[in-house]
């Protein structure tokens, strides 16, 4: 088969992802992590809106929970990613669908200590224009526990620990900035 640039031509019965070229699969699974994050506002604004906002933040925290450990097993194992690194945590989360809607950059000072910056985040770009105040509790409540059970599935002694999170004053700056630090 013909390789494609996109999919605006004619149908193909037998298309698959590997008829695909390597940029186009690079922009849908960007999209994918979008759509990933999309659906979880979603279905908590809607808890939000039915319930409260304490119901959707427990539900939210649940949810992640499973779906971390859910994307642990199955990601790492179809990665190949071994081992008990920051250098592997690293890896790992370059790869998590969800991090492919923001742009991270991941600085492995020593083998004891990694930096991760978020520099664009669009749950949190969502959080700043709702305007409710959420974006602490967010990145404290939910995110926070979400990488160190990343670290600590690779290696319990993997700490992670913010250096800085929203609010922040310039909408233009870093959203967050995160140290994992091998004790």
């Amino acid at each position: 088969m013909t390789r494609v640039t996109d999919y605006s031509g004619e149908f193909k019965s037998t298309l698959r992802l590997e008829d695909l070229p390597a940029e186009f699969l690079a922009k849908l699974l960007r999209m994918y992590g979008q759509f990933y994050i999309a659906i979880d506002g979603f279905w908590y604004l809607g808890v939000r809106e039915h319930v409260d906002n304490d119901t959707a933040l427990a539900v939210d925290k649940w949810v992640w929970d499973k779906a971390t450990r859910y994307e642990l097993k199955r990601l790492a194992a179809l990665a190949g990613i071994t081992g008990d690194g920051i250098d592997v945590v690293f890896k790992f989360l370059q790869l998590v669908p969800w991090l492919q809607a923001t742009e991270c950059q991941f600085e492995l000072e020593s083998p004891q200590r990694g930096i991760m910056t978020v520099t664009r985040c669009s749950i949190l770009e969502a959080l700043e224009r709702e305007g409710q105040g959420r974006e602490a509790q967010i990145c404290t409540e939910v995110d926070m526990p979400v990488l160190r059970r990343y670290a600590s599935w690779f290696n319990p002694n993997i700490s992670v620990e913010p250096l800085f999170l929203p609010p922040r004053t310039d909408r233009s700056g870093i959203c967050c900035k995160w140290e994992f630090r091998l004790e």
